[in-house]
């Protein structure tokens, strides 16, 4: 026993001298060095008396892995770029587009376009006249019922107006519920739309029951930065294609 034993070790050692001698033998993957060390392992245990059973080595390492194919990924088609009228032409866009140029409010400028009105008639409430009246310049702004600060390095311009009802009747005037957008530019230069106040009459919350003949306040509260020159103020408010540039006094 102990012969068959030296011989298969002795086979082993041959095997192991053959595949790290001097000829040239390729480098052995994992899967190569296990399945001959299965092997060698196999050969010494069957070969012994006192292992009764024979000896199982995983097969599957026999079977090569097949190597990944490489996916071919698509050719991103090439987008054309858009040039001309952001509408299109009215042959094919439905509708004559306008300029490249885009407004605040993600629609065509279409400031030449615009269909001019007085203030009164953005809100389209018969009997019922709005005007400006006055402005302040102010670091906070005190009414009956709120107090608004203006931020560090701000300041506030509060431009008031005057809504009246001029019919016979009492009317609910509700400005809210115009939808009505508002601006402000100083100089020429835009700076944006009011803030949300709690104000009294603030024209963006406006809804309030005015008898004949009477009239109330609103405001339209701006934050500007405190360098900024408060000269040729204008407020534009607009609804839908219509517009209204109001010049402050």
């Amino acid at each position: 026993m102990k012969k068959r034993i030296c011989c298969v070790a002795a086979l082993a050692v041959t095997a192991s001298v053959a595949l790290t001698g001097c000829t040239d033998v390729p480098n052995l993957s994992d899967n190569d060095i296990e399945m001959i060390s299965q092997y060698m392992a196999g050969a010494v245990l069957n070969s012994t008396d006192n292992y009764k059973y024979s000896f199982k080595y995983d097969e599957s390492i026999l079977v090569p892995t097949p190597e990944p194919t490489p996916t071919r990924m698509p050719v991103p088609t090439a987008t054309p770029e858009v040039t001309g009228n952001v509408g299109g032409s009215g042959s094919s866009g439905g509708s004559s587009g306008s300029s490249g140029t885009l407004s605040a409010n993600g629609t065509g400028n279409d400031s030449d376009s615009a269909i001019k009105v007085n203030l009164s008639e953005i809100y389209s409430i018969s009997g019922i006249n709005v005007k400006q009246t006055s402005y302040d310049v102010t670091k906070s702004l005190v009414t009956q019922y709120s107090s608004i600060t203006a931020d560090k390095g701000k300041k506030l311009v509060a431009v008031s107006f005057k809504v009246k009802n001029t019919s016979s009747k009492s009317r609910n005037v509700n400005l809210a519920g115009k939808e009505v957008t508002y601006s402000i530019s100083l100089g020429g230069e835009s700076y944006g739309a009011p803030l949300l106040t709690i104000a009294e009459g603030d024209m963006q919350y406006f809804n309030s029951k005015i008898a004949a003949g009477k009239s109330k306040t609103g405001v339209l509260v701006f934050q500007v930065d405190s360098s900024v020159k408060v000269k040729d103020i204008v407020v534009k408010a607009v609804k839908g294609n219509k517009e209204a540039d109001v010049y402050v006094k």
